[in-house]
């Protein structure tokens, strides 16, 4: 009976070690401003790794301006350590939109609060890091 409790435990602690969690993240938090004014609320913010390995991360902000990430499909808290490009994206209910016309995603506002130089990874210049650690970074447009 021992011997079959102790192989058991072994299996099991076996089975623990090899379940991958998933790569590793870290919290991160923050409050996004457009020109001293927080962000409009539901405004996605989203973190596009820069170079490879990374994983996209995304946040919603509140009315307050703040927001948290959460990365991957599963929507796991936090960030992976790196350096990011931060982009935001409006809500698509809200007036920081316009109907397309082709089919495709509303398209903001040349006149929205958002700069449109911050509604794409591409084109966005604001970048930040994400370190080992409790990430408290207030992104300031």
């Amino acid at each position: 009976m021992a011997r079959i409790l102790s192989l058991a435990a072994c299996v099991l602690a076996l089975t623990a070690l090899g379940c991958d969690s998933g790569p590793k993240t870290y919290p991160v938090t923050g409050k996004v401003t457009i020109g001293g004014q927080p962000a409009p609320e539901n405004t996605s913010v989203n973190f596009s790794p820069v170079g490879e390995g990374g994983m996209m991360a995304t946040g919603r902000v509140d009315a307050s301006g703040n927001y948290t990430l959460y990365s991957g499909v599963e929507g796991r808290p936090g960030a992976m350590v790196g350096k990011y490009k931060v982009y935001l994206t409006p809500d698509s209910s809200g007036s920081s939109y316009m109907e397309s016309g082709s089919g495709g995603p509303p398209q903001p506002q040349k006149d929205g609060p958002i700069p449109a130089e911050f509604t794409s990874a591409d084109t966005t210049t604001k970048e930040v890091d994400v370190q080992a650690q409790d990430n408290t970074l207030d992104i300031e447009l």
